[in-house]
């Protein structure tokens, strides 16, 4: 979140267009029934009618407390047009009267990351009452409501959808500006840390263009080497990996590769329960005609809705109704019709094909996402490690690994899991301990290209750790913020965005308070350009240079 820097010009832009204020009406929140003072006084008299309110408030205070304490997010669901819910964290001693923490992984100058983060909150407003928004960033109250008051909604949206475009406000901005919710935004920043990150991240882009061109260097080395140094099974593999990543190539099919490669090499595949229920689940799929299906589930509800009674009727339309605004998973609608069919109909006699699709669709809730890309993930290790033949092919592939991770580590775009990695055994990650086995594999196999590095990522190793340092003592700041912020209101549920590398690590800090919360992503078909984010970045230090000369 930089927003707060472009206040300024997005007032001036905003009024330089001759917009009149924009007033917004209200609505009294109660009425007043008959003479209030007649009221009071009748009130006041009558000693049995205060005992009886004094008796439904008190049950009624206490009604609100066992609802609204500790929320439940079982049940939770966003529509998937927008995002996906990664992960949902309940614990078994929650902490006291605190709310559910939806916690958003931010998608930094996406732009359609960040308009489907907005549709998030908008959904969150109107479906949990969502009031409170913690974003990174800033500190304290970084609210926009105020510029509403200085144009219509028109207007507004385009403004700020320009804005949004170029990475100067995010998503919870651009809500906050357009719509009319009742929300704070609120910044969980540590000023003095977010500074030193600040200044980690300018003092890298100072040998960054350097750092690009040794590791384009050593790529291409790398790149030049594979073809003469791996053996065709191994070469097989860095292919299919190429193909998944370019998406020329889908993850079943890949891992469909992966799997029948581990068993020709005495693999056990069933080490690996993700990917095997994925698989399973794949191979299910092939079973079912979903056309029949879709006819038969149609045919199911009619022949229920005959066979429930009123209240029961409603309940089903309003679940169905859910399924097709996006607003109940698919998994969880299933459920629902299984419990209401039980003893009223023969699903596996009368309708076998959407049946088989419930199951199907049951089945694939097992199977959750991270845990099964990290299973893939080692699957990819051990089946390489079982095709190489010699040190050679071992020690290339052991750089290869490595120069991805620098390149990641160069662009701060590092996971915290690679992160880690790296700090597991840094002397892994230095290009210049790859130099001479990559110079004498060059002469042996008469390639033109050498290695050819200037030694900056190893002179500046420590500065780069830094930032990532830094980033994480962050996180501890973020929870000691969030707890203040939380602890003095009455919320049942609030939202945390950060980006993707604190996601983790907030988790896991919320676990050990014992927070419950969800993990949500915003749909992203399309990667961020990490140069107008950075830009966004260095523009910050402009705007701080430029005040502090006005002053």
């Amino acid at each position: 979140m930089v927003s707060f820097l472009y206040v300024e010009r997005l007032i001036l832009e905003t009024l330089s267009r001759g917009i009149s204020k924009f007033i917004t009406a209200t609505e009294p929140v109660c009425k007043t029934f008959g003479n209030r003072t007649t009221w009071l006084i009748y009130l006041g008299m009558n000693k049995n009618l205060r005992i009886t309110i004094q008796v439904i408030l008190f049950s009624l205070s206490c009604f609100i407390y066992s609802c609204f304490a500790n929320p439940s997010l079982k049940e939770f669901q966003i529509p998937s047009q927008f995002g996906t819910i990664k992960e949902v964290f309940e614990p078994q001693n929650a902490v006291q009267r605190s709310p559910a923490i939806i916690q958003i992984q931010d998608a930094h100058c996406n732009y359609e990351a960040q308009k489907n983060l907005a549709q998030i909150l908008d959904f969150l407003v109107k479906e949990k009452k969502l009031r409170l928004v913690m974003v990174e960033g800033g500190t304290g109250d970084v609210s926009l409501s105020f510029l509403r008051s200085f144009a219509d909604k028109k207007t507004r949206e385009e403004i700020a959808d320009k804005y949004l475009r170029e990475g100067k406000i995010a998503g919870e901005e651009y809500l906050d500006i357009v719509s009319d919710h009742n929300l704070e935004l609120y910044g969980i920043e540590d000023p003095d840390l977010y500074d030193n990150n600040l200044d980690s991240f300018l003092n890298i882009e100072g040998y960054k263009e350097q750092g690009r061109k040794d590791t384009d260097n050593l790529k291409a080395v790398v790149d030049a080497l594979k073809p003469l140094v791996y053996n065709r099974d191994l070469l097989r593999l860095e292919e299919k990996k190429k193909a998944l990543d370019q998406k020329t190539m889908s993850l079943a099919e890949y891992c469909a590769y992966l799997s029948q490669v581990a068993s020709g090499k005495g693999i056990p595949v069933d080490a690996y329960p993700q990917l095997r229920a994925f698989q399973e689940s794949l191979a299910f799929e092939k079973t079912i005609d979903f056309k029949q299906a879709d006819a038969q589930r149609a045919a199911v509800i009619k022949d229920l809705a005959k066979k429930l009674e009123g209240a029961a009727v409603k309940q089903l339309i309003a679940k169905t109704q859910d399924l097709k605004d996006k607003k109940m998973s698919p998994a969880d609608y299933y459920d629902f019709l299984q419990s209401q069919v039980k003893d009223k109909i023969d699903l596996k006699k009368e309708y076998p094909q959407f049946e088989a699709y419930m199951r199907y669709v049951s089945s694939g809730r097992l199977i959750k996402a991270e845990e099964l890309i990290q299973e893939i993930s080692l699957l990819e290790s051990a089946a390489r490690e079982s095709l190489f033949v010699n040190n050679d092919e071992r020690r290339l592939s052991a750089i290869a690994r490595s120069l991805d991770i620098i390149i990641r580590f160069l662009q701060l775009d590092l996971t915290p899991a690679e992160y880690a990695a790296l700090q597991a055994d840094r002397s892994d990650y230095l290009p210049s301990s790859w130099v001479n086995f990559l110079s004498d594999s060059c002469r042996r196999y008469n390639i033109a290209v050498r290695p050819s590095i200037t030694g900056v990522i190893d002179d500046n190793f420590d500065k780069l750790d830094s930032f990532y340092k830094v980033g994480i003592d962050r996180e501890a700041a973020f929870l000691k913020n969030i707890k203040q912020k939380i602890g003095a209101g009455r919320d049942n549920v609030v939202v945390v965005i950060t980006g993707g590398f604190h996601t983790a690590g907030l988790s896991k800090l919320f676990q050990k308070e014992g927070y419950a919360y969800a993990v949500v992503t915003p749909a992203i078909t399309k990667k961020s350009d990490p140069e107008i984010y950075f830009s966004v970045l260095r523009a910050e230090t402009d705007r701080d240079e430029d005040v502090a000369e006005s002053d």
